[in-house]
């Protein structure tokens, strides 16, 4: 299992989503969770720009201001999410 937590300080900047994407595949990521994301919300547009494949799930906190924002993902096929 392998997993990535990032201090991004903004995950809608240019080439983002796309070094995310390459990150995630590369190493064969199972959870991955970014803080600092600065975004009230993640379109899912966004998301399968991250993940092409909805091969994750998806939840985050919303940035208040402009500070804050956590996105946390779970691969679905690895990993169970408990409420």
């Amino acid at each position: 299992m392998s997993g990535l937590i990032w201090n991004c300080r903004g995950v809608g900047k240019k080439g983002m989503a796309t070094c995310l994407s390459d990150i995630i595949s590369d190493h064969s990521i199972d959870f991955l969770g970014l803080h600092e994301t600065l975004k009230k919300d993640f379109s899912p547009k966004l998301l399968r720009r991250l993940d092409p494949f909805s091969s994750f799930h998806w939840e985050w906190i919303p940035a208040i201001g402009k500070s804050g924002g956590i996105l946390c993902g779970i691969r679905n096929s690895n990993l169970e999410l408990l409420k």
